[in-house]
């Protein structure tokens, strides 16, 4: 699907790459795609890529506070990698902030 999300495990880290428009449909999708990577190995930390996303509504905030109380519940980590302006601005304003962190090299090097 092209507008779809796309799932890549290194070592303890899932990346989540975000499709362009995040809505209902494609975050109930990114719910069932997320826990069907973790079943798959020990994931300790999670990166929600944005580098492709265009837009975003308050279900993809909704989706991605889920992924960060199911991480906590067992000791993991969220992040945010490569939002655009419009996005991060969604991501601002919703607080994410506040529980999510940005994801940079040096956190890399951590999950490795």
């Amino acid at each position: 699907m092209e507008n779809g999300a796309n799932y890549k495990v290194r070592g303890t880290v899932l990346y989540a790459l975000m499709p362009k428009e995040v809505d209902h449909h494609s975050s109930q999708e990114m719910k069932l795609g997320i826990a069907e990577a973790r079943g798959k190995r020990k994931v300790t930390r999670l990166v929600f890529d944005f580098s492709k996303t265009d837009f975003m509504d308050s279900s993809g905030i909704g989706m991605i506070l889920g992924r960060y109380k199911e991480m906590a519940a067992v000791g993991g980590e969220v992040f945010v990698k490569d939002a655009s302006p419009r996005v991060k601005k969604i991501l601002e304003m919703s607080g994410i902030y506040r529980i999510v962190q940005s994801w940079d090299g040096q956190n890399e090097e951590r999950g490795r």
